[in-house]
């Protein structure tokens, strides 16, 4: 099994929990079908799925108070033991998505 962990920072790699006191919202899905939903930890703005099999799947970053409101990242679990790392970062002053930073591990 593998794990999806998910992050959010801003543009000068601080965590990100919240805009105006409303966390982000994290979704998981195969296909069109929404498998897993979290919202994002407030103390170190972030969010996993843990034991997962491989696979295709879709991350979602989801705020009412952002631009755009709902982003998106396709994730490959090719090998057992993997953990995919996703870095959602936003432009905080204006409220902006910026860029997915993504790196994978293996399992220890």
């Amino acid at each position: 099994m593998s794990d999806i962990f998910v992050m959010l920072r801003n543009q000068e790699n601080v965590a990100l929990t919240s805009i105006e006191g409303i966390a982000f919202v994290t979704l998981l899905q195969q296909g069109r079908q929404v498998i897993a939903e979290e919202t994002v930890e407030l103390i170190y703005a972030d969010a996993g799925f843990d034991d997962l099999p491989l696979g295709q799947y879709t991350v979602v970053v989801q705020h009412k108070c952002v631009e755009p409101m709902e982003v998106t990242y396709e994730v490959a679990i090719a090998e057992v033991g993997e953990v995919v790392f996703l870095t959602f970062v936003y432009l905080e002053p204006e409220r902006v998505f910026l860029k997915v930073y993504p790196s994978v591990e293996k399992r220890l």
